[in-house]
């Protein structure tokens, strides 16, 4: 099983990172707390959790540690797979969610694409006691000092070239694909995009603001 991974980040397509380690390239799914961090060319390490399936060998990465037994927390709870529990986890901060179910807030739960009310109401009663035998907390657990957020310069010969300049357009169109990914209806993707998107922005950018839009707006709510 994969427990950790350390290489360049070659890619970011929504929330799949490709990492390369020793010339192999992994795709990765990530949440927004490491979709905020990683940059092309950087080097990048994230805690993984591998998930075998029938058709597929799938890793998600996290920065934290605490923060991918959360998300195997989430994978344990009825209804719950590795789509909704990683749009839990990019909606919702760990603070806030750990927080929410201490609270059995359902409306804030529900909030989340994927999850209804029902199963807000079943991962509150199948988690409340789990998660406070967690046996770390998230300050606990920083990502290693060694993992490089900057951006080096890299050789040439070494194949990684720097990502093309994407036109506003296709910039809004990739954004709205990944919040869609994650399980929201368009027309609500559509909104969110048009209300953080500004001149400038990449990809990654309008995802982590739209994603900090939505958290804030069900907050106010």
């Amino acid at each position: 099983m994969f427990g950790s991974i350390r290489g360049t980040v070659l890619r970011i397509d929504g929330f799949t990172a490709l990492i390369e380690v020793a010339g192999i390239g992994y795709e990765v799914e990530v949440p927004t707390s490491a979709l905020a961090k990683l940059k092309v060319g950087s080097t990048a390490f994230l805690y993984l959790h591998h998930a075998v399936r029938e058709d597929a060998h799938l890793l998600y990465g996290f920065l934290a540690y605490d923060e991918r037994l959360l998300f195997r927390e989430l994978l344990k709870v009825s209804g719950i797979g590795a789509k909704t529990a990683l749009a839990l986890v990019s909606t919702l901060s760990y603070a806030d969610l750990t927080q929410a179910v201490e609270s059995e807030d359902v409306r804030l739960i529900s909030t989340v694409p994927g999850i209804g009310r029902k199963t807000a109401e079943r991962l509150i009663v199948e988690l409340k006691d789990r998660l406070k035998r967690l046996p770390i907390s998230i300050s606990m657990v920083p990502t290693p000092p060694e993992t490089k957020t900057e951006t080096p310069v890299v050789p040439a010969s070494e194949g990684l070239s720097p990502e093309p300049s994407l036109s506003p357009r296709v910039i809004r169109e990739e954004s709205i694909a990944a919040l869609i990914g994650l399980g929201y209806k368009e027309n609500a993707a559509v909104s969110y995009v048009k209300a953080v998107y500004q001149s400038g922005m990449d990809t990654r950018a309008v995802i982590v603001a739209a994603l900090a839009h939505i958290a804030q707006h069900h907050r106010r709510g």
